[in-house]
Parts: structure tokens; sequence; C-alpha cells
């Protein structure tokens, strides 16, 4: 078995030097471990091994998965599958995503687990199917280029996010005290940085217009829960093919005073949007959030649709 793994030293928990654990844990598996800051590198890399690796690994949070992924794909002819085995080195402050494969302990133990597991594999198509969990994605098309993830948001989760990073808060706890933090700030009239605001779009969703042009809160997502305690997407009338979508374009206070059941789906918020989704066309005057990878814009054009199945592993 040939492992391939991308380091991304952007990543909250990934130093400079961690290729050489890697290697040592890994051993004669790892026939690539560098370490990258751009996109551009993890494009070269892929790009330059794509028919020598078996199982690729990302280090670092969700953002370098989703990364990695959307490369891959793009690299393996944008078909319906990325049949190419992925292991997540969770190594970020949320990694909501290997959360839900899951993957239990640090970036060592699932390093020494995967070593285990995959001395023992001669080829990728023998891994058990209980060791490889499958997962849908979205496909974003923007700027004449398109991507995969898991979950996009915009407005106010957009602009905590970005605050977040920027911070660089490394812990769950962290992250959800500077949330509440923000949202004691704006009810006592003294949220400076005005990170609870609308956010102008016009949006058409499976092809009907939607009639609102200001909302808080823009988020589509193929998990029900997509982080930690937010679950705002209600239980939808049927089921079918597509991904969660959800908007608020509500008044804020609103929303405050039934925090708790709007944030988790037990109650519809008026002016709301919320169900599954096909496609969803948004034009924006604001940026996005991809899996914890922030596009910092002024205005964005996109259309979501069902993207193509991951093969994400379980060791």
């Amino acid at each position: 078995m040939r492992v391939g793994v991308i380091c991304n030293l952007n990543a909250k928990r990934v130093r400079k030097g961690i290729s050489k654990r890697i290697k040592a844990i890994l051993k004669k598996l790892a026939v690539v471990v560098e370490e990258t800051q751009t996109p551009q590198e993890v494009d070269r890399i892929i790009s330059e091994n794509i028919n020598s690796v078996d199982v690729w690994c990302f280090v670092g949070g969700d953002g370098t998965l989703n990364l990695g992924l959307s490369t891959l794909w793009r690299k393996t002819g944008m078909k319906n599958e990325i049949k190419i085995p992925v292991l997540h080195g969770k190594a970020g402050s949320l990694n909501a995503i290997s959360d839900k494969i899951p993957l239990k302990g640090d970036l060592d133990d699932i390093m020494l687990r995967a070593y285990d597991f995959l001395s023992s594999v001669k080829i990728a198509s023998a891994i058990p199917r209980n060791n490889v969990r499958k997962f849908n994605t979205i496909k974003i098309r923007y700027d004449d280029s398109s991507r995969i993830c898991f979950t996009f948001f915009m407005g106010t989760p957009y602009l905590i996010s970005k605050r977040i990073i920027e911070s660089r808060l490394a812990t769950k706890r962290s992250i959800l005290q500077a949330i509440y933090s923000t949202i004691a700030k704006f009810v006592i009239g003294q949220d400076s940085e005005k990170l609870i605001r609308q956010v102008k779009a016009e949006m058409k969703i499976d092809g009907q217009k939607y009639p609102y042009l200001k909302h808080y809160v823009i988020v589509g997502s193929v998990f029900r829960e997509p982080a930690l305690f937010f679950r705002p997407f209600v239980e939808p009338e049927k089921y079918k093919n597509g991904f969660y979508f959800f908007t608020y374009s509500g008044d804020a206070w609103t929303a405050l005073r039934n925090f708790r059941l709007f944030a988790t789906g037990r109650k519809r918020p008026p002016h709301s949007f919320s169900d599954i989704a096909e496609k969803v066309e948004i034009k924006a005057w604001g940026g996005v959030n991809f899996d914890g990878e922030i596009i910092d814009r002024e205005n964005i054009e996109l259309i979501a649709e069902p993207g193509p199945i991951v093969n994400l592993l379980k060791v």
C-alpha cells in the first residue's frame, strides 16, 4: 500500500517539521510526505503522484481536507465518485468532518492505527467496507471553476468564523465562547465589529426565486448537524436527492430570542427556507466559508448542486 501525505502548515496544529514524525510512523508505506502552504503546492504534489499513490492523507483541519478532496476530484476527472480512499489526519480546531467518520484520538493515534491497518492490506480495493465511510458532497461552481465541500455558509456564520480563524482559536470550547460572546456583545450594543449583520444576496432555490434579499444566515450542508450544536435544518417533509439548505431572512431579535430553537432545528423560523435542495444559485455581496476555508470577497456568484461521493477511511 502506497500512502501520500500532504501536511498543511497553515492549520493551527500543524508545525514545520511534522513530516519527519509522520514518516517515522508510516515507515515504508509513505511514498510521499510533503509540507505545504499554498493550494498551488497541493495541486503540484497530487498531479505528480496521482498514479503512484493508493491512499491520500491530508493533515490539517476541515479546510485542509476540503482543499485536498477538491484538488483530487479535479485531477481524477471530476467524476461522480472519488474512488481513491482518503484519510483525514485531523489537526485542526473543529475537525467537524472527522467527527462524522468518526476518527478518535489525536494525529499520532490516527497515524499509528493507519500504519497497522494499511500494512495488512495489499491494495486499496481490498480495504474492508467497514473501514470506509462514503459521504455525499456539494459541488460548487464559481469564477469558472469548480470545487466540492461538505458545508458552506455565508452571512453572520461566515463573519464569526472568519474572526475565529483570524484569532487562531484552537479548541471547540474557545470557539463556542467566541460565538456566545459575539451574541452577548450584540445584545448589549457593543458589537463594534458588526459580526451579526445581514448579507445581501439574490437566490434561486430549485429554480424558484427566493423572495427576500437580505439574510442573516445562509448555509448548505450534506450533514443535518454540520458542526458543534448547530443543526438549523428542520425535518424535511420528503427526502430527495440534494443537500440541506437553510437561510434566515427575518429580524435579528426574533432569531436571538429563539436562538436554541432555531439553531437546533426544533422550530422553523419565519421568513426562512429550510429543506433539501437540488440546486441553489446565489449572487451575494459578501464572502463564503467552505468547510473552514475562507473566501474573503466583496461579492461572489456561485451555484451549489449535489457533488461526488468521497471515500474516507475509518481507522
